[in-house]
């Protein structure tokens, strides 16, 4: 986002954006800089075939100045609505849509001749939502803000039309606008150079957390994008290696929100950075080399940068905290067990250090915003019910506990054993959104039902529908027909549902059917086609399960191969908004594995982070903008203090799942 003075007020009179191109270590002079307002009627990738879902608007144009700087300005009117000109713009009436600014060609090698202008040189840069920009709002487009613009919004890009775009409205629009937080997450955007890292404070009484960026493959990104920009043209060698080995991702696995015909070689460098992280492998070791060798060996203008070639290039960024926090003083953050996602994007993070682990709540760009002592720690308990309640399983205190983040009322639940697994429903069906609440304990093989637990008003005992589920009952889902799905720590999972008193395992209106699986069942996932679990024996696999009602068997070319995409112990599971499939494994170094929809995996060996960005993950989640977010437990007896964001890797995915149950919109897009 574009650095704001902390006395500016939005531009509600009128008033002057203002910014900088410059390429490496170049000013660029006589760049056509062009402001848009992101499209409003679909994600921008949505038709890569260039109709007009997504289409944005051009808000106002100028260009760069042979200045030493490539300085430009556009002013701001003071009537929403009206017409403009030039370098004039206007927000719109309604809608309030995202602010972003292209810059294209110029001379980037600063010989102060008009006459040369490199085409492959494109700049990226956002300003915010057009109701929010301020009269003193400053953007530097280097490499590096481009780079992290792209990282945050690649989801919602259009590389044929080269333009971003989502729904105006609702949780879709919520999502874009959160995406934009984590830009500077990322980069400085006055200076346009990446940052290290930075300490946010929020409300969450004195806890803070520290932003930590992968900073070196960020500017190794801005250096070989570089590399092609300060050149006069776009046929420069360096330019043409870099079109010829971002290699466009196969649009009928990839994680983007699309499947459609192949996309064309890049001609510039905003394409060929999509493509990069579109496809972070770049199809073979052998491209993915070629890409890095454009890094000048000497003299890269972004510092410090990766001394070799990643295995990818996709962008982490950790949340880390020692902080201590609400009414037991346990820690902000201290061996997460369980993510979750509300519907305005924020995380919840149950904790489960013992006696003290507190349920905490991050933004989506990492704000620590609140703290919540609610009997000690959780073994992995935690969810987001339909109504915007977060549900608490403390296995310290034996306990389910309700809370509202709006009037921070607390409701308590005892439980017979420590809870284990806790999830919620979007209702009865019918018109009734209200959620029930299900959990699992650690010690018997029992499910427990909170009948319509959203709106209690008092604790009552809880239900026990099913007493056959497992040995180590850690997940459970809800899917579209209101299954509930219960993985086992053993070589089944269960299919709990309304049923007759004469049907086998039958519990008070509730019978248990139980599907084979291969050995060790921990992570589970839903939709509208099956159910997928995962396999944390030394067979790592990922078994999809097919079928209807009470008949369910595993689907013809499942499980997946022993070790695919990397496939090591893997944990929870998380479905994307195009269904691709993420866990995260705690076998070997540590990695993630995502596996499409047709079984393909996306990384060879999986998604490799160091373990100061992937330190035994133990739960994982997409969000409504694409981010992909680890609860790091860390090794035994060494507790892990932060989560990690993979940024912009999965499809979009409506959150929270039981809002998406109550209202039609359980994993979809948002």
């Amino acid at each position: 986002m574009a650095s704001t003075a902390p006395t500016a007020t939005p531009l509600t009179s009128g008033g002057q954006l203002s910014g900088s191109v410059h390429g490496g270590s170049q000013p660029v002079a006589f760049a056509t800089v062009t402001l848009y307002y992101a499209g409003q009627s679909g994600m921008g990738s949505g038709d890569p075939s260039g109709g007009v879902n997504g289409a944005p608007i051009v808000a106002a144009v100028t260009s760069s100045a042979d200045d030493g700087h490539g300085s430009f300005s556009f002013s701001k009117s003071a009537t929403n609505g009206q017409t403009t000109s030039g370098n004039n713009f206007s927000c719109p009436v309604t809608g309030d849509p995202l602010v972003y600014v292209v810059a294209q060609g110029g001379n980037t090698i600063n010989t102060h001749d008009p006459s040369v202008n490199n085409t492959a040189a494109v700049f990226l840069g956002v300003f915010g939502t057009c109701s929010q920009i301020n009269a003193s709002s400053f953007i530097s487009l280097s490499e590096a803000t481009t780079v992290a613009s792209m990282v945050a919004l690649q989801q919602y890009f259009n590389p044929v039309t080269e333009s971003f775009g989502a729904d105006g409205i609702s949780i879709s629009k919520r999502a874009i606008v959160n995406a934009l937080s984590t830009i500077s997450n990322l980069v400085d955007p006055a200076n346009g150079t990446a940052i290290t890292s930075k300490v946010i404070t929020g409300s969450a009484g004195s806890a803070s957390v520290t932003v930590t960026p992968q900073t070196a493959k960020i500017n190794a990104l801005a250096n070989i994008i570089a590399s092609c920009v300060n050149n006069a043209s776009a046929s420069a060698t360096p330019c043409t290696t870099l079109f010829a080995n971002a290699t466009p991702p196969d649009t009928s696995v990839t994680s983007r929100p699309y499947r459609t015909a192949a996309f064309p070689q890049a001609t510039d460098v905003l394409q060929a950075l999509y493509y990069m992280l579109a496809n972070p492998t770049n199809g073979s070791t052998t491209n993915l080399q070629n890409l890095y060798n454009l890094i000048p060996a000497v003299g890269s203008s972004f510092q410090p940068t990766l001394a070799a070639a990643p295995s990818d290039w996709t962008i982490s960024v950790t949340y880390s905290s020692t902080s201590t926090c609400g009414t037991g003083n346990g820690n902000f953050i201290s061996m997460p067990e369980e993510l979750n996602v509300d519907a305005n994007g924020n995380i919840w993070i149950a904790n489960g250090q013992d006696a003290t682990g507190n349920l905490s709540m991050i933004s989506s760009s990492g704000v620590p915003n609140a703290c919540v002592s609610l009997g000690g720690g959780a073994r992995g308990g935690a969810v987001v019910d339909a109504s915007g309640n977060v549900w608490y399983a403390s296995r310290s205190a034996n306990t389910i506990s309700r809370y509202n983040p709006f009037d921070q009322s607390i409701l308590t639940y005892t439980t017979a054993a420590a809870p284990l697994a806790v999830f919620a429903d979007g209702g009865n069906g019918n018109g009734d959104t209200i959620s029930n609440i299900y959990f699992t304990t650690d010690t018997g093989t029992s499910l427990y039902m909170i009948p319509h637990g959203a709106s209690a008003t008092t604790a009552t005992t809880p239900v026990q529908i099913s007493s056959v589920v497992g040995p180590y009952p850690i997940h459970i889902m809800v899917d579209s027909s209101q299954a509930i799905w219960v993985s086992s720590g053993s070589n089944f999972i269960s299919q709990v549902t309304a049923g007759s008193s004469g049907s086998p395992n039958y519990l008070n209106g509730y019978t248990t059917t139980q599907f084979t699986v291969p050995t060790d069942s921990y992570g589970i996932a839903a939709n509208a086609n099956g159910v997928y679990a995962s396999s944390t024996n030394a067979n790592s696999v990922i078994p999809f399960l097919t079928g209807s009602a009470t008949s369910y068997s595993i689907a013809s070319g499942w499980p997946t191969a022993a070790g695919l995409g990397g496939l090591s112990l893997p944990t929870s599971i998380a479905l994307d908004g195009r269904s691709n499939i993420w866990t995260a494994n705690t076998g070997g170094s540590g990695s993630l594995t995502e596996i499409s929809a047709l079984g393909t995996p996306l990384f060879s060996n999986g998604l490799q982070l160091s373990s100061s960005y992937l330190s035994v993950g133990r739960s994982i989640v997409i969000d409504q903008s694409g981010n992909v977010w680890i609860a790091n437990e860390g090794p035994s007896g060494s507790p892990a203090n932060f989560i990690t964001e993979v940024i912009g890797a999965a499809v979009p995915v409506y959150q929270p799942f039981a809002l998406g149950l109550s209202n039609g919109r359980f994993q979809t897009l948002p």
